[in-house]
């Protein structure tokens, strides 16, 4: 199989191989194929126990608890959670993919 990397990969596969910790490109390439796998696993493992962790995280505001108390902040943040505007930031994957990601995944 043959594939072509975007400039940026090449970059993060060549620095890899100037660590000295792999020999090939083929090796950087499955170790993150590995990873991957392993996110995929540990997602599959910890699916109910995330369900759960949101959905706590999302009836404290009915409480009263958390930053979010004036029922309007409350209604504006849920709008813009169930539109999607609102994401993670990760400085090792754009916020974007890494939620849409994480949505399918739930959505599975």
């Amino acid at each position: 199989m043959e594939t072509t990397l975007a400039p940026e990969d090449e970059q993060i596969v060549q620095r890899r191989l100037e660590s000295g910790v792999f020999f090939d490109a083929s090796e950087v390439i499955h170790r993150a194929l590995q990873s991957l796998d392993a996110e995929d696993i540990w997602l599959q493992t910890n699916k109910g126990a995330i369900h759960e962790k949101i959905g706590r995280g999302l009836a404290q505001p009915d409480r009263g608890e958390g930053v979010l108390k004036s029922p309007e902040l409350i209604s504006k943040r849920r709008s813009r959670l169930t539109r999607g505007s609102e994401q993670p930031h990760t400085a090792e994957f754009p916020p974007e993919k890494k939620l849409d990601s994480f949505v399918n995944f739930l959505a599975a």
